[in-house]
């Protein structure tokens, strides 16, 4: 039996991914757990000979390193037949890999430019909180030595020295986010179940870490609304699959819960509003 390993961390979108495509896959394997922005074990000499970005997550199977997100599911598709299969052929494959690339995470694109980007971006509040959880010096040395991602460098320490994101940034981010919801709830005009019609895909597994995040990042409104009723109906259907507790809540390590509680307490994010009246104005304008 193929002993397979994942590295990464419980509350990383692109973890999340991989989790819940491993679960739609069936398949069992041991879990490493990285502490990334408080911890920094990302970082490491160890874990740096397996990815060499220092990026989560990391998949082994039976020796084969896979080191991003959706090269593993590509992987566990083509190698075991069992569960959903996640790259069907019998689909638009243009259609299917120009969304692929809409919803997954890219360093090498800016924030806010897709929807996985933009995960990204709503994260920064948090992602903030837990920098400062390590010295300034101690943050400012293991990314500008150890991380491999030159554009990266900078911002992880600009906004450690901040100590919170720039206003601009969080507004930018909650309009990225109304933005390319509402190109969603277009998507989903065709009231079939998932993102490619009547099957489930990868694009399936990206959106559920994708929505999971704009939920637990109190943007939680946008997901019910009514005015994008497509969107809210989609949620739910992601929401009651067994992949989303397997691959997603089965995870959460509590970090992210502490900081958001402190943050926002029971009410919403801050920015929701501006989002709520960005997808208002962009509805009127159709």
């Amino acid at each position: 039996m193929n002993k397979i390993e994942l590295y990464g961390y419980g509350e990383s979108v692109a973890s999340n991914m991989a989790r819940v495509a491993l679960s739609e896959k069936n398949i069992s394997y041991q879990y490493n757990l990285l502490y990334l922005e408080s911890k920094g074990e990302h970082l490491s000499k160890k874990y740096k000979k397996l990815n060499p970005k220092n990026l989560v997550p990391t998949l082994i199977d039976n020796g084969n390193i896979i080191p991003d997100s959706i090269q593993i599911m590509r992987h566990i598709n083509s190698t075991y037949t069992d569960g959903t299969d996640l790259f069907p052929e019998n689909i638009n494959q243009d259609r299917f890999n120009n969304l692929l690339d809409f919803v997954k995470l890219d360093e090498e694109k800016d924030l806010g430019e897709t929807l996985g980007t933009t995960a990204g971006g709503i994260s920064a509040t948090v992602l903030v909180r837990l920098l400062c959880k390590r010295p300034l010096l101690s943050v400012i040395w293991d990314y500008s030595t150890k991380h491999s991602i030159k554009k990266r460098i900078p911002i992880f320490i600009l906004l450690r020295i901040l100590g919170k994101p720039p206003e601009k940034l969080c507004k930018k981010m909650a309009l990225a986010l109304s933005k390319h919801l509402v190109y969603i709830e277009e998507i989903l005009k065709h009231e079939k179940p998932f993102i490619m019609g009547d099957q489930y895909t990868a694009i399936d597994s990206c959106m559920t870490s994708i929505l999971h995040r704009v939920n637990e990042m109190r943007f939680s409104s946008l997901l019910s609304s009514p005015k994008l009723p497509n969107l809210a109906n989609y949620w739910a259907t992601i929401q009651a699959r067994q992949s989303y507790k397997e691959g997603i809540l089965d995870y959460v390590t509590g970090e992210w819960e502490v900081e958001i509680q402190t943050l926002y307490g029971s009410g919403s994010n801050k920015y929701e509003d501006l989002a709520v009246s960005e997808i208002n104005r962009l509805l009127e304008e159709k």
